[in-house]
């Protein structure tokens, strides 16, 4: 299909995924060959327009992600004004195979997530593997928690290494999502556990920020 063909194609599509999942979920169409947006519905949601000139580095970072399916499903993001959004982007390719559109869907999860947050607060339980499994009376409870959720992050990360970058960002990743640097000291233990140092963790984070849309 001819380029122009494919991108009026997607102009369509993009409407009515925007009409199927509401106000709540922006869809912006972005031509690589410009590297600009060309159609954008509930632009409120990050404030961007048709126009729109994206950043060369974050579109190089997502095709780079979606090498291996040419799409990323429900990834973490945030708006300019700091809302949470769950991300997926779909790379579309021209005739010769080269990557000419970018389809992006971001949602905006910031009132579920504060949903979430109550219920969780209100109805939580921890499994904890530890023969020394913490109580609220402990002091330490707090810091043994948010241990055994980075020893759980670190275990979901099969069959990647800890001794690699990709698996230290990618349970860098899981502990942000999880928000765990919100919580005081977790910087310290974190590093500690990946053996890396704060400077290092700050670089990661601001890597996997960047990749973010």
């Amino acid at each position: 299909m001819p380029t122009t063909d494919l991108m009026e194609m997607l102009k369509g599509l993009a409407s009515g995924l925007a009409a199927l999942l509401g106000s709540h979920t922006e869809v912006a169409l972005h031509d690589l060959r410009l590297h600009q947006i060309v159609f954008i519905e509930h632009s409120y949601i990050t404030g961007r327009d048709v126009g729109y000139n994206g950043d060369e580095l974050m579109y190089h970072s997502i095709l780079e992600l979606a090498k291996d399916s040419d799409q990323l499903i429900g990834y973490k993001s945030s708006s300019p004004s700091g809302k949470a959004l769950r991300s997926s982007h779909f790379i579309f390719r021209d005739e010769e195979g080269t990557p000419c559109a970018l389809l992006c869907v971001n949602q905006d999860i910031s009132f579920p997530l504060e949903i979430l947050a109550f219920l969780q607060e209100q109805f939580s339980f921890h499994s904890i593997q530890e023969d020394d499994a913490p109580s609220p009376s402990d002091g330490n409870y707090i810091q043994k928690t948010m241990r055994q959720v980075i020893l759980n992050s670190i275990e979901k990360l099969k069959p990647l290494s800890l001794d690699s970058k990709e698996g230290k960002l990618e349970v860098i990743r899981m502990l942000e999502y999880q928000g765990v640097f919100s919580v005081k000291d977790s910087v310290p233990q974190v590093c500690e556990m990946l053996s890396i140092s704060q400077a290092t963790l700050y670089n990661y984070l601001r890597e996997l920020r960047i990749k973010k849309f």
